[in-house]
């Protein structure tokens, strides 16, 4: 059960931009829940508020921008986080989805403190299956390091498209500074314990 406090901005009036910069923040205050559950409850909240109503009209009409940002993150390290911090200038909301890969190791790896403050979620199976259980639109973010990552993602994404035709997906390049890095690195790096600074906190 989520818990709201804002009760005392609805005290006096404002303007609806305000309204609705007010409402974007109370999103961004959530983000480690679902979109479909904070929908539900902030709708309850702001009904048992009679002053409330034009962020009550608001929010039944509410469509943020939402992405999916998945993989097998085994670690979700620097590079990742390079990635993710993009799309989120992109997006209002960012699902990390932690996938089962039968073609990698089984993750072993704990999730980083840095992204606990989001929406964190875990499939078995195909990406297409997992967005098919969500009820809401969503973009798929890839994360590419170079031209070798690019020719692979677009091929994938053949097979992507051929599921799910009407799919969106954004390809985000991380900075120069992290394309060296990779998951299979630092599992390699771990063994000499020289893998520390590729991590997050």
């Amino acid at each position: 059960m989520m818990t709201f406090t804002d009760s005392a901005f609805f005290k006096t009036p404002h303007a609806l931009q305000d309204i609705i910069l007010h409402e974007m923040e109370q999103f961004k205050m959530h983000q480690d829940k679902r979109f479909d559950d904070y929908l539900t409850q902030r709708k309850a909240f702001l009904e048992t508020l009679p002053e409330a109503k034009q962020s009550s009209d608001y929010v039944k009409v509410f469509h943020p921008r939402i992405a999916v940002f998945a993989g097998s993150f085994n670690p979700f390290h620097k590079g990742h986080y390079n990635v993710l911090q993009k799309a989120e200038r992109i997006f209002d909301k960012v699902i990390i989805a932690f996938g089962k890969n039968p073609d990698k190791n089984e993750r072993d790896w704990e999730i980083p403190n840095t992204i606990k403050n989001r929406q964190l979620e875990e499939y078995d199976g195909l990406l297409t299956d997992f967005i098919s259980t969500l009820k809401h639109d969503v973009t798929v973010i890839r994360g590419l390091r170079n031209s070798t990552d690019f020719q692979y993602e677009q091929n994938q994404y053949r097979y992507i498209q051929e599921l799910m035709p009407d799919i969106k997906i954004v390809n985000i390049f991380c900075d120069k500074e992290y394309e060296h890095i990779s998951s299979s690195g630092i599992r390699t790096l771990e063994k000499f314990n020289k893998h520390q600074n590729y991590l997050l906190d």
